[in-house]
């Protein structure tokens, strides 16, 4: 039988033994451990559109981007030409989601607005079948309150240059709902080469206002696994948020999903 003493001494052996394997469990967590959070989920034609972030252990956000389902492609209205309006300069199907709640403190970002152009918009290098995928910085109220040229004069105001990419040059896209579009002068398509992607700013009362990935429906029709680098501007207007350093695009031939997404954020100080 064990004494009191000899009973003392080997139940506090076990405690230390557990407490030990406690903070060696601690201690393998992985730092670069990423949970995914989701954001708002939308009917878009057939399918679905939803918006997602990735944060790491400490809860910054590494990535933040919307998927929409392989439905989509097959029932988007007038992707042959059929059910849009020769009339127009500019037909547009308009879907939004909100972004992650879990995000909003950390990054500069509220919610995405994906456009579908099924002919395209001015100038005429874009005038072939693509979607615009805004990322906005301002809330939704504040995107639908901006005009055009002559109602709303703001939107003619520009960002200190600090604050863009020195590439970056307005093409005189002034969008009611939208703002002024800022493109790369070294993208493909102002160069003689073909549109098939790009990376847009956005802004509105000189401020940056939204990061524009702009795809092809060609494009996107090739199931593209593709990164790419974001130009980043001399200095970030709001500090202390993270910023991303890089886009993608991607399918996911298991889910049948398209993803779109900023990523490799970096906190700016």
């Amino acid at each position: 039988m064990l004494s009191l003493h000899k009973f003392s001494i080997l139940t506090l052996a076990v405690v230390l033994t557990a407490l030990v394997s406690s903070c060696d469990k601690d201690d393998d967590t992985d730092p670069d451990a990423e949970t995914t959070v989701y954001g708002e989920s939308v009917p878009m034609e057939s399918g679905t559109l939803h918006s997602w972030a990735k944060i790491d252990a400490a809860g910054n956000p590494t990535a933040v981007g919307f998927s929409f389902s392989h439905e989509v492609l097959h029932s988007l209205p007038g992707a042959s030409h059929e059910n849009a309006d020769p009339n127009s300069a500019m037909t547009m199907y308009y879907y939004e989601v909100d972004l992650p709640s879990e995000i909003k403190d950390k990054t500069p970002f509220d919610h995405v607005a994906v456009d579908w152009n099924p002919m395209g918009h001015p100038p005429e290098i874009y005038s072939v079948p693509h979607f615009d995928g805004h990322f906005y910085m301002i809330s939704s109220e504040q995107q639908m309150q901006i005009g055009d040229e002559v109602s709303d004069p703001k939107v003619l105001n520009v960002p200190p240059s600090k604050y863009l990419p020195a590439d970056y040059i307005d093409i005189q896209v002034n969008v009611p709902e939208m703002g002024k579009h800022w493109v790369d002068k070294f993208t493909a398509e102002l160069n003689g080469g073909e549109f098939t992607q790009t990376l847009i700013y956005g802004s509105y009362d000189s401020k940056v206002i939204f990061y524009e990935p702009m795809f092809t429906l060609d494009y996107l029709q090739s199931n593209p696994k593709d990164t790419f680098s974001i130009k980043q501007p001399a200095e970030f207007e709001r500090k202390g948020l993270y910023y991303p350093t890089k886009y993608i695009f991607n399918y996911n031939a298991e889910t049948g999903e398209y993803t779109i997404a900023l990523t490799d954020f970096e906190l700016k100080n």
